[in-house]
């Protein structure tokens, strides 16, 4: 199963990145913007995984507003991306 979310990413006054998915609610952080990528890929993983296992995937998928296994980006005035969970 693979979703395609989105990443915005905040350069944090003390060093570092934070990143958030806004769709799942997971945030996550980095001392690059490709170290809090890929904490926040992981990060959505296993959130995607713990609601797999006790069964409320279809239910947080369909509040975060998922269809078809992507979503299209929306958010403006913030470094963003796409990642692939």
């Amino acid at each position: 199963m693979e979703f395609v979310f989105n990443a915005v990413f905040k350069k944090e006054v003390e060093g570092g990145y934070s990143a958030l998915c806004p769709e799942l609610g997971v945030a996550s952080q980095g001392e690059t913007i490709e170290e809090a990528e890929a904490n926040l890929k992981e990060a959505c993983e296993l959130y995607i995984e713990s609601a797999k296992e006790v069964g409320i995937l279809e239910r947080v998928l369909e509040e975060s507003g998922v269809q078809n296994k992507e979503i299209t980006p929306v958010l403006t005035g913030s470094i963003r991306t796409q990642v692939k969970v």
